[in-house]
């Protein structure tokens, strides 16, 4: 396996459909993801042993990937490193020997202290999706932990987030299937550029994010929001 930049990693996701601008909306290529944040105290060391064992292939057995990003913003308990898995499908998540069977597992997270200390892990099932123009371009996300109070949160969402996302370049929602920090039940995150796009995004959509607030209240309540820059990913060869 080997390990790229982020955005090659959506290049080579990608590609293969032709996105283009007019191009809205496509499947994701995961359906499952693995999301755990930690706090370390050698980000350097941390990067070096995600790579020694996105080379070892064991991911790529089974079709599966990681990414690893700096929390910018947001982290819980102090957690300043965000590592994902992600999966295609069922199949594809991992065996329940292998923290046992595999080498590189227990190398890369059995006695490793430079993993740092972990503080939440969650599993999670993406339910929408959609990426715009050169997804390549994707490199810093922000995301709000939700606990959905009614049952029609997730469509109201759907629906706002298509009629109020110009100015990202990917947005989408997933849901909890386990672990669901402090009650959270969905995430909902936006993908942009660069911080700076980010943040001229918010300042100018400031009214139609106060619309959108008013038109959710009551059906959710925001656990906390989150920035994460991806700084390396891996993907199958």
């Amino acid at each position: 396996m080997k390990f790229l930049t982020t955005t090659a990693l959506f290049s080579l996701f990608w590609c293969v459909n032709a996105f283009a601008a007019h191009h809205e909306e496509t499947p994701f290529p995961w359906k499952y993801s693995l999301s755990i944040e930690a706090e370390t105290q050698e980000m350097n060391g941390l990067l070096a042993d995600s790579k020694q064992f996105a080379d070892s292939g064991v991911l790529q057995k089974r079709g599966a990937s990681m990414s690893v990003y700096q929390i910018n913003a947001g982290g819980y308990e102090g957690a300043n490193v965000l590592t994902e898995f992600y999966y295609p499908d069922a199949a594809s998540l991992p065996s329940p020997n292998v923290m046992v069977s595999s080498q590189a597992h227990l190398d890369a997270f059995g006695d490793n202290q430079r993993a740092g200390d972990f503080v939440r892990s969650t599993i999670y099932k993406n339910i929408h999706g959609v990426i715009k123009g050169d997804a390549a371009d994707v490199r810093v996300f922000m995301g709000a932990s939700i606990k959905a109070l009614t049952p029609d949160y997730v469509d109201r969402v759907k629906s706002l987030l298509a009629a109020n996302s110009d100015g990202s370049l990917a947005y989408g929602i997933n849901e909890v299937i386990a672990g669901g920090h402090n009650g959270e039940t969905h995430v909902v995150w936006w993908g942009y550029a660069s911080q700076t796009a980010m943040l001229l995004d918010l300042e100018n959509t400031e009214e139609q994010f106060q619309e959108a607030q008013k038109s959710l209240a009551g059906t959710r309540e925001i656990l906390r929001t989150v920035v994460n820059t991806s700084l390396l990913t891996t993907l199958p060869n």
